[in-house]
C-alpha cells in the first residue's frame, strides 16, 4: 500500500464539503426518524387488525394519466368494541382478510389509527447509512492523503 501526498484544488474542497453537508442531512434525518419511531412505539397502543374491505379511487398522475390507487378498510378491536379506518392509497390492493399491525391512541382509536408498515425503520437506517458512506467520501476528498494499493 502507497502513501502519496496530493495537492487539494478548489473543486476538491467545495465537492468535499457539499459531501459532508448532505452526509450530515442525511444522517440527522435517519435519527430524526428514528427517534419519531421510537417514540410512536412507547406511547401508541400496537395492536393487530384485519383488512376487512378496499376502497378504489380513479386519480390523474402528473402526465394526466389516469391511474388507479386502493385503500385498505381496516378493522381492530378496542376494548371489544370494532373500529375501522381507511388506511393509505396505494397502486396494490391489499386483500380481504389479511392481518396488519396498527398503532393507535387509546384515547382517540379512530382518528389517530394508523398501519404500520412492516420496514418502517428501514428507511431511516438506510438514510443513515447513505450519509455514512457521503461523509467518508467528503473527507477523502478534503484529505491531502491519498492511498493506493498498486505501485
Amino acid at each position: 500500500m502507497n502513501v502519496q501526498l496530493r495537492q487539494v484544488t478548489f473543486e476538491d474542497k467545495l465537492g468535499g464539503m457539499i459531501g459532508l453537508l448532505v452526509g450530515l442531512m442525511f444522517i440527522g434525518a435517519g435519527f430524526w426518524a428514528n427517534k419519531q419511531i421510537a417514540y410512536e412505539r412507547a406511547t401508541l397502543t400496537e395492536t393487530q387488525g384485519k383488512v376487512v374491505d378496499t376502497v378504489h379511487r380513479r386519480e390523474r398522475d402528473r402526465n394526466d394519466k389516469q391511474k388507479d390507487t386502493y385503500a385498505p378498510v381496516i378493522e381492530f378491536l378496542v376494548k371489544g368494541d370494532p373500529v375501522r379506518f381507511t388506511g393509505d392509497y396505494d397502486s396494490s390492493r391489499a386483500s380481504e382478510g389479511k392481518i396488519v399491525a396498527v398503532r393507535y391512541d387509546p384515547k382517540q382509536p379512530v382518528t389517530t389509527a394508523r398501519e404500520v408498515e412492516p420496514l418502517e425503520s428501514f428507511v431511516s437506517w438506510l438514510a443513515i447509512g447513505m450519509g455514512g458512506l457521503s461523509v467518508v467520501s467528503g473527507l477523502r476528498q478534503l484529505s491531502p492523503v491519498q492511498l493506493s494499493l498498486g505501485e
